[in-house]
């Protein structure tokens, strides 16, 4: 039985508003019927949160008071040996490629002989350990083996110092130790935002698109469940805690473990919006011009899945998310994180690049996706979903594994894509053309790790479940 055209209230030219998105979003991930709420809103869940954020001293409505400790950096040039003021999380490491490994050399080529060895607290070295480019993303505009740039993120781990080895030839040798969980704290007002709420935006943004093209409303799939109900309420906007608050804020140690994050919900995740792990927003500038960098944004044409070869059995993931937010913006210079979206082993969901202020992660509100840098040469259009740790060996647990098929399942709602197809991807801006999955990984763009062999495996299994969800 055909289709029926969308009713007649969604025909407006105007986007519409975000608390109509999530309104909409209440018909499933990708289905455009309108659906009113019907019934009690869902109670969030406070089980398996710290008791203070449980509790949660409150801002202004809808808000949570938090402490986040700021990044401390310190950069040494050569190989070392070095050792900071302060205890060390993890090292950024960058050099550049011998001759004969510079541009249009395969990614990883340029590493052999590349070492690093941790100094402990009692004063000894470690073993040596070769330092290997994980998840080599890249600008569009510098796509990854097009310069004889290197760079590496590693945990450390609390380690005190360290000593270099580089390729014989390299040049630019420069390691930046950063330590994400020890800084002064800054006081921050952040949104009280539940996972299923930001789905549910995410999912609502193809009922966006059909208001104002109700043929494309006609060829998208309706599902027959809704898993993503939207959470009642406007999600407010992050911003510095206005004067005269007077709740005490979270205390840092809390924070280092869930700083702000909201409750599960009833989809039982817990996320974190860009204030609640720590996104210290004075640092998205363009380096070159010091002013802030100039977002572009494009259609959704395909979903790419990383890793991000941290350390797994992570004790503070969001202070690894603020590890990688520095590396990205400071370190590469790319003026954000790369991501979209973030997981951790605890399936705690994580917003990634900024996209702007109306609180729908990743995208405008008319459905268009922040330009990220994950894939050089194939990013606009491109939505990047990393999972933390490093999955070349080890799966990822049940429960990232449950996060990255509900944000597959809301991003292939939005942007009408079949989890189990391809695409033919043409970059916007560049030109670039590439035959991908539609939920592709980033081994499907070019010679790399990533995501790592057994996730890489995995994604057959979980593309068909997405796919089963969306019927």
């Amino acid at each position: 039985m055909p289709a029926a055209d969308p009713p007649r209230r969604l025909r407006d030219p105007a986007p519409p508003s975000r608390r109509r998105i999530l309104v909409l979003a209440g018909a499933g991930v990708g289905g455009w019927a309108v659906m009113e709420f019907a019934g009690a809103p869902v109670a969030a869940s406070t089980v398996g949160l710290p008791a203070a954020a449980a509790a949660g001293p409150m801002g202004p409505a809808g808000t949570r008071v938090v402490l986040i400790p700021r990044t401390l950096s310190a950069m040494s040039v050569g190989t070392g040996p070095a050792s900071p003021a302060f205890r060390i999380g993890y090292l950024a490491v960058r050099w550049s490629r011998p001759s004969g490994t510079g541009p249009g050399a395969a990614v990883g080529r340029g590493n052999e002989g590349a070492a690093i060895r941790l100094r402990r607290a009692n004063g000894g070295y470690g073993s040596w350990s070769p330092l290997t480019v994980g998840c080599p993303a890249e600008r569009d505009d510098r796509p990854a083996g097009a310069s004889s740039a290197h760079a590496v993120l590693m945990g450390a781990r609390t380690a005190t110092g360290y000593e270099l080895r580089v390729p014989q030839g390299a040049s630019g040798v420069a390691v930046t130790a950063l330590n994400t969980t020890s800084g002064p704290c800054r006081r921050l007002t952040v949104p009280d935002v539940t996972a299923q709420a930001a789905l549910a935006a995410v999912a609502g943004l193809a009922v966006a698109a059909e208001s104002r093209s109700p043929a494309r409303a006609r060829a998208v799939p309706r599902p027959r469940r809704a898993p993503l109900a939207a959470a009642a309420g406007p999600v407010p906007a992050a911003g510095p805690e206005p004067a005269g608050q007077a709740a005490a804020p979270q205390s840092a140690s809390t924070a280092s473990t869930a700083p702000g994050g909201s409750a599960p919900s009833a989809l039982g995740l817990l996320y974190l919006p860009r204030a609640a792990w720590g996104a210290d927003e004075s640092l998205r500038l363009d380096p070159a011009t010091g002013q802030p960098w100039r977002t572009t944004y494009h259609p959704g044409q395909v979903i790419t899945v990383h890793h991000t070869v941290t350390p797994n059995d992570d004790p503070d993931p969001a202070a690894t998310v603020r590890a990688i937010y520095h590396f990205h913006t400071v370190e590469r210079g790319w003026a954000d994180i790369g991501y979209h979206f973030l997981i951790d082993e605890a399936g705690a969901l994580y917003e990634g690049r900024w996209s702007g202020t109306d609180g729908v992660p990743g995208h405008r509100p008319d459905g268009q996706v922040v330009t990220g840098a994950h894939v050089g040469g194939f990013n606009a259009g491109n939505v990047g979903v990393a999972l933390l740790g490093d999955h070349r060996t080890r799966a990822p647990t049940a429960a990232a594994r449950r996060s990255l098929v509900l944000v597959l399942q809301a991003l292939s709602g939005a942007h009408s894509l079949n989890p189990v197809g391809s695409v033919d991807y043409v970059n916007p801006v560049g030109g670039a053309r590439r035959r991908v999955p539609a939920i592709s990984g980033h081994g499907d763009w070019m010679a790399t790790e990533c995501p790592g062999a057994v996730l890489y495996t995995a994604l057959d299994a979980v593309r068909l479940e997405v796919a089963q969800a969306l019927l």
